[in-house]
């Protein structure tokens, strides 16, 4: 079998997709409705949206799915078993011609992917051409039936948000014959929303503020999707007091602190832990997370300016409550390094002297996705009084 390694037409296939890339203007094509796309060959299918059009490259073995200056550009090459590129190798080959095409190429963000089915890799890139700025998303994956599958999405920095989700779409429905064995998904994995809010984000597609709106919005928008099913498999913390309650995660344990639990309470599972604690009086949730860490700061002769977080203080609503809350690094009482959480909650109107509480959480780095859903959807289930 040809060794795809020194294969000439891959050198071309590779150098056409990033020069399709960086190209400021693209040929017109026709729209097309929703449809299916069927490789001539019978290596894979994928389906087109309304309004996008998908054609083979008529130089090099590639297809082409494209709307206005957005694009999709996807290869599946037969690979020699004994010489097989890796998606590393794909990828990162790929992101040098993106380097040499346009000199302001910056790498932003990498990861894994879930692409034909399998556990693939990721790299986001930026080009800052003063014209086009542009983005570009450069992912491979080398299948288990050995098909080194090369899918790159191209958008304008301007149009990138919106085009997210459809060029995900035409991703998540690549299908490569025979490879049928779908890719683990781990269940406290961020839904596709916040995924593509945190990854506009990282390209400079939002202000910080903005991201952290959208970011917000997207996670109350996952959590209230899942807040149903958890109450139905969670107990329920009732504060002995009366004060307030909430939903315990599955796995998780909680205490009481304090006499009658006057102090709040701790929620643990292993070495992750999230308190709940009623607080002063504050004029807002806000206010509650920045008077924490302003104390954080001050009882470890830090210099440190709240909010810690890259991201600022991020906002989630849901049944007449404000969750405003902060993510950051932060080290551990053995001086390595956590996950950290604060939050405070309190009701949506903001009126004066109402009751706060605040969540304070340390997770284990390792148990973060699982930490993080933990927490907010223990701050999301919060209902004051008797409940």
């Amino acid at each position: 079998m040809h060794d795809i390694r020194t294969s000439k037409t891959f050198e071309i296939t590779r150098r056409a997709m990033v020069l399709a890339a960086v190209a400021a203007a693209l040929l017109p094509m026709a729209s097309l409705a929703q449809t299916t796309y069927h490789d001539p060959k019978g290596r894979f299918d994928l389906q087109v949206p309304a309004g996008w059009s998908a054609a083979p490259d008529g130089e090099v073995d590639q297809v082409i799915v494209r709307h206005g200056a957005a694009q999709a550009i996807v290869a599946v090459i037969q690979q020699n078993k004994t010489n097989a590129m890796t998606a590393k190798e794909f990828v990162g080959s790929t992101v040098i011609e993106f380097k040499q095409q346009c000199p302001t190429t910056q790498e932003r963000q990498s990861g894994a992917v879930t692409l034909a089915g399998a556990q693939g890799i990721y790299t986001i890139v930026t080009c800052s051409d003063p014209k086009s700025p542009a983005v570009a998303e450069a992912s491979a994956v080398l299948t288990p039936n050995y098909y080194m599958v090369g899918f790159t999405m191209i958008s304008p920095l301007s149009q990138y948000y919106a085009n997210l989700p459809v060029l995900d779409g035409i991703r998540n429905s690549l299908h490569v014959t025979g490879n049928d064995t779908a890719a683990p998904v781990s269940k406290d994995a961020d839904s596709p929303g916040v995924t593509e809010a945190k990854k506009a984000c990282a390209v400079g597609a939002f202000s910080q503020e903005e991201c952290s709106r959208q970011i917000g919005i997207q996670y109350s928008k996952q959590t209230a999707g899942e807040d149903a099913a958890d109450a139905a498999k969670s107990n329920v913390y009732r504060d002995p007091t009366g004060r307030f309650s909430f939903s315990i995660p599955d796995g998780w344990t909680t205490t009481s602190e304090g006499d009658n639990g006057i102090l709040g309470v701790q929620v643990r599972s292993g070495s992750n832990w999230i308190n709940v604690i009623p607080t002063d009086p504050a004029p807002s949730a806000t206010e509650v997370v920045l008077r924490y860490e302003r104390n954080m700061a001050a009882k470890s002769n830090s210099d440190r300016k709240p909010p810690f977080g890259a991201a600022g203080l991020l906002q989630l609503f849901g049944h007449g409550l404000e969750l405003t809350y902060d993510n950051f690094s932060a080290a551990g009482s053995d001086g390595t390094s956590r996950d950290s959480w604060v939050g405070g909650v309190g009701d949506v109107s903001g009126a004066a002297g109402q009751s706060y509480l605040l969540l304070v959480a340390s997770i284990d780095t390792q148990q973060e996705d699982a930490g993080a859903k933990a927490f907010l959807n223990i701050g999301q289930s919060i209902h004051f009084g008797a409940h």
